[in-house]
């Protein structure tokens, strides 16, 4: 990914999950290196907002589906059983 910022794995987590890719989007999503980590109150890499507001998008996208998605629950998540993924509210994003 280059010179990551903390907008760039959201990005990459919702594009494999319209790929049907969902565990390589969680595993995006999880990576641990700096640039996508949060600090105890929630801040993602100090005060970088995108940041924040992408991971926010992402999981809500993951969860609710995207316009051409199934509408299966949470398409986004891997779906052989080890997640269980409640939500509510939610639109599927476009």
């Amino acid at each position: 990914m280059g010179k990551n910022l903390g907008w760039d794995f959201p990005w990459a987590a919702m594009a494999a999950a319209r790929m049907g890719k969902p565990q390589i989007a969680v595993d995006i999503l999880l990576k641990e290196v700096k640039k996508n980590s949060y600090t105890v109150n929630g801040i993602n890499e100090g005060w970088y907002f995108p940041g924040n507001g992408g991971l926010l998008y992402a999981v809500a996208m993951m969860a609710a589906g995207w316009d051409g998605a199934s509408d299966k629950n949470a398409p986004g998540f891997p779906d052989e059983g080890t997640w269980v993924v409640k939500w509510e509210g939610l639109k599927k994003a476009l």
